[in-house]
């Protein structure tokens, strides 16, 4: 099975993360795994160490028709197509449309995997990519399906893959009292935390309106903003006026940001979207209680009161309750950390592997099954 994996975007984020580990995985199993993404990329980068054939494909957006044309001389070398994001998959759509017959090409298959519950338009050239433009969309929650389903997708042309995680990097972990000291934090109680890109749909206004609700009545809990992103300017801003300088500290990005987390007390998400969030995931399975916003395939992981709590998105004073009770209940908490744990083996990254691996037989399957209904 030859794989062409296609993607657009130069940073890393956690798209990027979990295709780093799909190639990897992909790969240990006999796949012939390439990589096509802009020569400065990220993952460009990540891929060329671990030895993953790489073709620089610069896409300067969903309609750039040479890009499209470029990707189209490659097609004829794969028997798959898989896009990782938005822009990768308007011009795979492009690259495998027939002018002439008004149909995609049938071969090689087009996979899309979507990772974010934001809606998309149900008319016009959107609607056409969605409907048309993929013969499977793997999925990474419920909540991402549903919303491919409202949008109009076949269900049949949808698979359901979660994310996973690498657990190794979790085991491997060792003393932590260094978060403490560096932001000098050694004489302050309970560490709140969020890890996430300062995007709006993080929403960590909330969050840092949860934490002055908070600060108010537990004195000594300090919070971390572990991130970066384009919204620093205003987080850094919204805390000054609310005076909160000293309680409320922003790290940037950080490479060492799963040890961070693991120093927290209490990890808290705060997107009003969120297509699943691998975070929850290293949270459980390092042991942190969580705290989320009830949102996209949040629900996938946590489970109120039994793996976490459930917060409504966008109403930091409920998030603020959630975080207090957490901090109050030890019972309660223990119970969540326990549970969550329970299931943590779940995450494993080669259950996504295998998963994938299995949804790519079945889109070939099907594309042999028309061209023998055809002949």
């Amino acid at each position: 099975m030859r794989v062409l994996m296609l993607d657009s975007e130069s940073s890393w984020r956690g798209g990027q993360n979990q295709l780093a580990l799909l190639m990897r995985g992909l790969e240990s199993q006999g796949v012939e795994v390439t990589l096509a993404a802009p020569a400065d990329a990220a993952i460009a980068a990540k891929a060329a160490e671990s030895g993953i054939a790489t073709r620089p494909l610069a896409i300067r957006g969903g309609m750039d028709v040479l890009a499209a044309r470029r990707l189209a001389g490659l097609l004829d070398t794969f028997d798959i197509v898989h896009c990782h994001s938005s822009h990768a998959h308007s011009i795979a759509f492009l690259a495998t449309w027939n002018l002439l017959s008004g149909r995609r090409r049938q071969r090689p298959a087009l996979v899309v995997s979507r990772r974010v519950d934001f809606p998309f338009a149900r008319h016009g050239a959107s609607a056409l990519k969605y409907r048309q433009g993929a013969d499977l969309y793997l999925a990474i929650s419920n909540g991402v399906r549903d919303v491919l389903v409202a949008g109009g997708v076949d269900p049949q042309r949808i698979a359901l893959v979660p994310s996973g995680i690498d657990l190794e990097r979790h085991r491997a972990i060792g003393d932590t009292s260094y978060v403490r000291d560096e932001f000098a934090l050694q004489q302050c109680g309970p560490l709140i935390g969020n890890v996430a890109a300062l995007a709006p749909h993080k929403s960590q206004v909330d969050f840092i309106r949860a934490a002055r609700i908070v600060a108010e009545q537990v004195e000594d809990a300090r919070f971390l903003i572990v991130g970066e992103g384009e919204l620093r300017g205003e987080l850094e801003s919204m805390i000054r006026e609310l005076g909160m300088q000293d309680r409320i500290l922003l790290t940037g990005f950080r490479s060492d940001a799963l040890a961070i987390l693991a120093s927290f007390d209490l990890f808290v998400l705060s997107s009003y979207l969120e297509g699943l969030c691998t975070s929850i995931m290293d949270a459980q399975v390092l042991g942190v209680p969580v705290v989320a916003t009830n949102t996209g395939g949040v629900p996938d992981l946590v489970q109120h009161e039994h793996t976490g709590l459930l917060s409504p998105p966008r109403r930091p004073e409920a998030l603020a309750a959630a975080i207090l009770r957490l901090l109050r209940e030890p019972g309660l908490r223990d119970r969540c950390v326990a549970n969550a744990r329970k299931r943590s083996p779940e995450y494993d990254f080669h259950h996504m592997v295998r998963r994938t691996a299995e949804a790519y037989r079945r889109v070939l399957g099907r594309q042999g099954q028309a061209v023998r209904s055809s002949s």
